[in-house]
């Protein structure tokens, strides 16, 4: 063989295993959406094709689930073990309009719908991951609720109260039992209830997001942005979110529907900016324990309560125990600063919560209230700037 074929031969031969090696590490762990038939046209349904390839990529020991530029219609997918699901820029994951694309609220037993008038809302999610782990939801796409679509009269109105929506799913990023999960770099928008709710679940990072529900006078009901419930080792940071309801909660309820409830706990806050109609950050719900928790770096700006630390919010509930709270560097413009009270709650412990560079501006009086016979320990405020004072009843208060 001539020298010069020979090193076109040894030429081709590494370009054949350096394009095998190529398909081997990223084509063959990479699962486009489109070649299992999703057509991203916003028309079509693409549920069923968006389903396979998370289960081929489960199937193959995990990989990339790719959505590239476009919206497809869907309903409910379900994340598995060991998948990166990847929505590109320009991508959009966008709920159906139609509830029966969505799951039951009897599909497994940790999920529910709630049809009392402060909820009002079915058991239906677009994004769901139960008892699973290493899962990726990333963008800088978005995960589009639908909202509109739902948040109406049959006659196209808006309806006046929650309890007058006909049908709405639920939660839209539902969470539970799962562990070592990221949700990163994704605009989160138009929930029509919840927008992302994580349920008893280990080692979580949101980071990098953008949480939209708010539209005026046209909002989302209970359009909360991150509902943290009973999980551990938890951090938030880098997020954005303008929320109808609360922008970021911390619960301990639930307990009766999970197997192996968690405390609330060891969980991080940081460099957020935080905007809502009703709450920016709230702790409480339930009869659990929210502790261990930092919050810093926060800018909070047109909100009612840019803090809600409630025990109960049902009659004859213990209530939850808040304890190990810091809260630090935060600067706010807001109607108050804090609503801390034991409301309902029959037995609550509330110790060891300290805020500590605390500046902005507020219109109303904040709430600082206690229970008979559980005083408060170890609430303390430091470098704190704000134009007005609490609004303390003397007769509820007891602070050691």
């Amino acid at each position: 063989m001539k020298k010069t074929t020979m090193g076109k031969f040894i030429v081709n031969v590494v370009a054949a295993f350096a394009a095998l090696a190529a398909v081997s590490t990223v084509d063959a762990r990479t699962f486009y959406v489109r070649d299992f038939g999703a057509k991203g046209d916003g028309v079509a349904k693409d549920t069923a094709a968006v389903q396979a390839a998370v289960d081929a990529a489960s199937a193959a020991g995990g990989g990339t689930v790719e959505l590239d530029a476009g919206t497809y219609l869907s309903g409910t997918i379900w994340l598995k073990d060991n998948v990166d699901f990847h929505l590109c820029h320009g991508a959009t994951l966008k709920g159906s309009p139609d509830p029966a694309d969505y799951c039951a609220s009897n599909c497994v037993p940790q999920n529910w719908a709630s049809g009392v008038n402060a909820d009002n809302h079915s058991g239906g999610h677009l994004v769901c991951c139960v008892g699973r782990g290493n899962v990726t939801l990333r963008g800088p796409g978005r995960i589009d609720g639908n909202a509109p679509a739902f948040i109406k009269m049959p006659d196209g109105t808006h309806p006046k109260s929650k309890a007058a929506i006909p049908w709405r799913p639920g939660q839209m990023i539902w969470f539970c039992d799962s562990s070592d999960l990221r949700v990163t770099d994704l605009d989160i928008y138009d929930s029509p209830c919840w927008s992302c709710f994580m349920l008893n679940c280990d080692r979580v990072q949101i980071r990098g997001c953008r949480v939209f529900t708010r539209r005026r006078p046209k909002h989302t009901y209970i359009g909360d942005g991150l509902d943290i419930d009973r999980c551990r080792y938890v951090t938030v940071s880098d997020c954005i979110i303008n929320t109808a309801d609360d922008s970021i909660t911390l619960r301990a309820s639930c307990g009766e529907r999970l197997a192996n409830p968690h405390d609330c706990c060891y969980i991080t806050i940081a460099n957020c900016v935080l905007s809502s109609e009703c709450n920016a950050v709230r702790l409480g719900v339930g009869e659990g324990r929210v502790h261990h928790i930092a919050l810093s770096n926060l800018t909070i700006y047109d909100t009612l309560n840019a803090f809600n630390l409630v025990g109960a919010y049902s009659r004859g509930s213990r209530g939850t125990d808040i304890t190990d709270i810091r809260v630090s560097n935060v600067v706010l413009d807001a109607e108050r600063f804090i609503n801390f009270c034991p409301r309902f709650a029959t037995e609550v412990e509330f110790r060891d919560i300290v805020f500590s560079g605390i500046s902005g501006k507020v219109r109303k009086p904040s709430f600082v209230r206690g229970i008979s016979g559980k005083p408060t320990r170890g609430f303390v405020l430091k470098d704190f700037r704000l134009p007005r004072d609490f609004d303390v009843d003397e007769t509820e208060i007891l602070f050691e």
